[in-house]
């Protein structure tokens, strides 16, 4: 993908070929995913926040094509234009894109048009669909008009740029950036509730959502108690309360897990963090 990306950038015509056999066995293991919530696995991040960034974009689209129930010719569009949706912002200057300080109104002006230049460069270097083309250039548009560099309203944008704007602010808002930190998922999923039926689509906004689960079985967490405990399941209805077992350690020094407890139905057990990758090892270890 970043080859692809790179040679459009720079005027050349590469094939997209390998991008679309990509995409399509993405599409396939999306489907073939039997868990009822969207496994946001955190990928390694990268350097190159642009190219890690659309690859995670596309996946969280499709999923949530998935549970809207998009037909497969669909998704093979969708996860084309999510890859390619940040293409524009190669021809960005480096210094404004990753400035660690806030951007002046024309720093601004100017990342904005990362959304023609994409549209630009795939009218004339390749033949994908216009739906496909559609998604980088309408991704920062608002169902109410406020977006950008259009302002194209709900009823002009498709719905695969409506749904890939809200993995795009999802994605963007839980990674890391020059300018800030990632933000807690809680804060995140506050805000797409708040923009939704606003800023964002509500129906896609709320499908995501729904099917969102933060935590994968086997996960290793810290709770509100102090203590450490691994997710033994996850809760369809309340993705963010899992079920989970506490680690236990007899009067021999034994580690042992307790019998579940599902935290949807509790009130004040609360977790507050994963823990980190070392602690997750040493705690997998007393597990096998």
């Amino acid at each position: 993908m970043q080859e692809i990306l790179e040679d459009l950038s720079r005027g050349e015509t590469p094939s997209i070929v390998p991008l679309e056999q990509n995409v399509s066995q993405m599409a396939k293991e999306v489907k073939a995913h039997e868990e009822l919530v969207i496994p946001l696995i955190q990928l390694k991040k990268h350097d190159d926040l642009t190219f890690t960034h659309s690859l995670n974009v596309a996946v969280i689209s499709l999923f949530i094509a998935k549970f809207l129930g998009l037909k497969d010719e669909e998704l093979i569009h969708l996860g084309l234009g999510a890859l390619l949706h940040d293409l524009g912002k190669l021809l960005i200057p480096p210094e404004i894109l990753n400035k660690p300080s806030k951007l002046s109104e024309k720093d601004y002006e100017i990342i904005q048009k990362h959304t023609i230049f994409a549209k630009n460069i795939l009218d004339e270097k390749t033949r994908l669909p216009e739906r496909v083309k559609e998604i980088p250039l309408q991704h920062h548009e608002r169902i109410d008009g406020s977006g950008y560099i259009l302002r194209l309203t709900k009823e002009e944008t498709s719905v695969l740029s409506r749904i890939t704007a809200v993995a795009d602010v999802y994605e963007a808002l839980t990674s890391d950036r020059p300018y800030r930190k990632a933000l807690p998922i809680p804060e995140v999923i506050e805000y797409l509730m708040g923009s939704a039926g606003h800023k964002l689509d509500d129906e896609v906004v709320t499908t995501f959502i729904r099917h969102l689960s933060p935590y994968q079985v086997g996960d290793l967490i810290k709770l509100s108690t102090g203590e450490e405990a691994m997710v033994s399941k996850i809760n369809p209805v309340l993705p963010f309360r899992p079920v989970i077992r506490i680690k236990k350690q007899d009067e021999q020094g034994n580690v042992y897990f307790s019998e579940e407890i599902d935290l949807s139905y509790s009130l004040t057990l609360t977790i507050i963090g994963e823990i980190d990758m070392k602690s997750q090892i040493d705690l997998e270890r007393t597990i096998l």
